[in-house]
């Protein structure tokens, strides 16, 4: 998956749970979580931009972004970012198959596979209803996507690939312990017992 198909993962997976809040505050606060996985808040202007109604039609409102005189958002009174088309675009990106040849040969594998990830990553979401502040509830949903990514990317597993979250962890480690059990036994299994894994 391309860095600009993780930011987008990221950004419609922000936006997708904040249902009635299509505004300005809604995307300063996608950029200020933005930057915890290191994308710039024009990065994620120009993605939005290129994303929303009047371009792509991923998203439901039209963004104008002037770096002078700041973003205009119009929102047409909508209540949900993504579009029905944008709903799908983001699966796509879940599962891997939006930047993806049209032709595949072990699509059934692939799908199975990353339909029992999906699983244990929603399990891991519910635990969403427990965090005390709203900023855990990001978190939580950002290291639920670099999970996803290291479950399906099938490359090899970094020292400290997950550092970023270890405070995260730490504090909400009473609810996440228990939904993270069979995601840290599948990567633990594929770094220590398999041979062809390329560690």
């Amino acid at each position: 998956m391309s860095q600009t198909d993780k930011m987008r993962e990221f950004i419609l997976s922000y936006l997708e749970t904040q249902p009635n809040q299509v505004n300005l505050a809604t995307v300063r606060k996608l950029i200020g979580y933005g930057k915890n996985n290191d994308y710039s808040a024009p990065n994620i202007l120009n993605e939005l931009l290129v994303m929303d109604q009047k371009h792509e039609a991923i998203l439901t409102a039209i963004f104008d972004v002037d770096f002078v005189d700041g973003v205009k958002l119009f929102n047409n009174q909508a209540t949900r970012w993504l579009t029905p088309k944008g709903i799908n675009y983001l699966q796509e990106l879940k599962h891997g198959s939006a930047s993806q040849p049209t032709i595949q040969l072990s699509t059934n594998n692939k799908n199975r596979a990353a339909q029992k990830y999906d699983g244990y990553l929603a399990q891991l979401i519910s635990a969403k209803a427990t965090m005390q502040t709203e900023a855990d509830q990001v978190t939580l949903q950002e290291f639920s996507l670099d999970l996803r990514h290291l479950l399906t990317d099938n490359k090899k597993l970094e020292c400290g690939a997950l550092n970023k979250f270890s405070p995260f962890v730490q504090r909400n480690w009473q609810e996440l312990s228990t939904p993270m059990t069979p995601i840290f036994m599948e990567l633990s299994r594929r770094f220590l017992f398999d041979k062809n894994y390329d560690a």
